[in-house]
């Protein structure tokens, strides 16, 4: 192997390093997205079969703070992932720099593949995942807002 394949080889280690770390995050940050809507639906659950009535508001807090939980795992996961994500893209343009075919350059082909792509799914290319997945906290922790609202109505309601 001469010095500059494996200076090739280099950069494409790094580069599959860090894309091990998006793939890490990206795991880490689905865990706890269901470990958080497994114990909401554990606690929906007590609230549909009327479980722990005296209590109701703790399990209602209890679904907004999960939640609000897995919202900042969920976010700060995606914060790592894009990390490793931009320095992998860094290393991924020396990568398309030194392998130059023909008229052909890696990033360029990426490019129109990905122009391509979002051409024809307009609509969903521009919807980010990630915000969905936080709006199933947001949802589930408004869900525990509401039913938190509502036990606190019927308490001062029975309040003579």
């Amino acid at each position: 192997m001469n010095k500059s394949e494996y200076e090739l080889d280099a950069w494409v280690r790094m580069y599959e390093e860090q894309l091990r770390h998006v793939r890490h995050h990206e795991l880490l940050r689905s865990s706890s997205t269901n470990f958080a809507v497994v114990v909401s639906a554990a606690v929906l659950g007590l609230f549909a079969a009327g479980l722990a009535s005296d209590q109701r508001w703790m399990l209602a807090l209890f679904l907004i703070v999960i939640n609000i939980y897995g919202l900042m795992m969920s976010l700060k996961h995606y914060e790592r992932s894009r990390l490793h994500h931009t320095v992998s893209g860094r290393y991924r343009n020396v990568i398309s720099e030194v392998c130059k075919f023909d008229s052909y350059v890696l990033n360029d082909l990426r490019r129109d593949a990905h122009s391509k792509h979002e051409a024809r799914r307009r609509l969903m290319s521009r919807v980010r995942a990630y915000w969905m997945w936080c709006g199933l906290h947001a949802l589930l922790a408004l869900l525990g807002a509401g039913l938190l609202w509502s036990q606190s109505c019927n308490a001062l309601r029975e309040l003579p």
